[in-house]
C-alpha cells in the first residue's frame, strides 16, 4: 500500500513539473564560448583554416580575464591600496592585438612557429588558445618593467606579442630570439604535459651527482648541475636555438651551447649520441625536426 502512495505521489510531482505553467524560456546571458572568425580581415581566413586544421581558436578580440587568470590566482600587475608593503601585484599588463597588424602577426607566428611541426601534432598538442596581444609585459611588485614577451604560457593557452605597429620593423635579431623562446616555451610545454616522450635511451649510462663545469662535456651533459628531468630541455634548447654549424664549431667556453659536438667539448661522443637519439626520436614520433628549427636562424 505504502508502495501505491509513493508512486502516486511521484507522478503527481511529473505532471507539476511538466505543467505548461512552467514553460523554458531562453537565459539573456550571452552563451560562453570561443569562435571564428572574429571579423571580415584578409587574414580571417588564415584563422578558420587553424582552427579547422588544428582545433586551436586563434583570437583577437578576447577578455582580459583569458591572460590574466590561472589555476591558482590571478596574475595581473595592478595597483595595490596605499600603505601596502609592496606598491603593485607582481603580474602581467597585456592588451589585445591591434587589428590593423594582426596580419602580420600572424605572418610571425606561423613563418617562425606552427609551420615547424605538423598538422597532427599540432592537433594534438596546441593549447585550445592563441591570444594575440599587441603588448606583453611582466612587473615587478615594485612596478618596474621585468621582462617583455615574445610568447607567455598559460594554463589552457598561448599568448603571443607583437600585434602592434612594431611588427612591420622586426629586424633579424628580433626574429631569431622570437623564433628561439616561443618554439623552447612550446616545447617545454609539451615535455612537462607529457605530450611528447624522450626517448628512454636518451638517459641511459647517465650520472647526475655532481656535474660540474669541469666534467660536464666528458660525461655527456651540457650544462653544470644538470638534473634528470632538465637533461633533455637543455638539449633542446641548443638544438632549436643554434645553426648546426655552430653546435660543430669549435669553441671552449662553458658559457655556450656553440661546440657542444666538437669534440673539442665531446671528448668522449656522449653528447653527440644523446643529441641523435632526441634528433631522430622527435622527427620519427612527431615529426618535429628539432635541428631545422635551429638552422632556421637569420643572419
Amino acid at each position: 500500500m505504502k508502495q501505491h502512495i509513493i508512486y502516486l505521489l511521484l507522478l503527481m510531482a511529473l505532471a507539476v513539473a511538466c505543467s505548461d505553467d512552467d514553460q523554458l524560456t531562453p537565459t539573456e546571458t550571452p552563451e560562453f564560448g570561443y569562435f571564428v572568425p572574429q571579423g571580415e580581415h584578409d587574414y580571417d581566413d588564415r584563422i578558420v583554416d587553424w582552427k579547422e586544421r588544428c582545433n586551436t581558436f586563434i583570437l583577437y578580440k578576447f577578455n582580459m580575464k583569458e591572460l590574466y587568470w590561472q589555476v591558482n590566482g590571478w596574475y595581473e600587475s595592478k595597483p595595490e591600496p596605499e600603505g601596502s608593503y609592496y606598491p603593485f601585484t607582481k603580474g602581467l599588463r597585456g592588451e589585445v592585438a591591434d587589428e590593423q597588424y594582426v596580419g602580420e602577426q600572424l605572418d610571425l607566428i606561423e613563418s617562425l612557429f606552427l609551420n615547424f611541426y605538423p598538422d597532427t601534432t599540432l592537433n594534438r598538442c596546441l593549447p585550445l588558445k592563441i591570444l594575440l596581444c599587441s603588448k606583453l609585459d611582466e612587473y615587478s611588485a615594485y612596478g618596474d618593467l621585468s621582462k617583455t614577451f615574445n610568447v607567455y604560457n598559460g594554463y589552457d593557452y598561448l599568448a603571443f606579442n607583437w600585434g602592434n605597429e612594431s611588427v612591420l620593423t622586426f629586424t633579424d635579431v628580433q626574429k631569431n630570439s622570437f623564433r628561439k623562446e616561443v618554439n623552447n616555451v612550446f616545447l617545454t610545454r609539451l615535455l612537462d604535459k607529457a605530450k611528447v616522450i624522450v626517448d628512454p635511451a636518451f638517459y641511459e649510462g647517465m650520472n647526475y651527482e655532481r656535474i660540474t663545469a669541469t666534467d660536464m662535456y666528458s660525461r655527456g651533459f651540457i650544462k653544470a648541475g644538470t638534473k634528470q628531468a632538465d637533461d633533455a630541455k637543455y638539449f633542446i634548447e641548443a638544438i632549436i636555438s643554434n645553426p648546426y654549424e655552430d653546435l660543430i664549431a669549435e669553441n671552449t667556453s662553458t658559457n655556450t651551447y656553440v661546440g657542444i659536438l666538437n669534440p673539442v667539448k665531446d671528448v668522449n661522443g656522449l653528447i653527440r649520441k644523446k643529441y641523435e637519439i632526441l634528433v631522430n626520436s622527435f622527427k620519427e614520433n612527431y615529426g618535429i625536426d628539432l635541428q631545422a628549427i635551429g638552422d632556421a636562424e637569420l643572419k
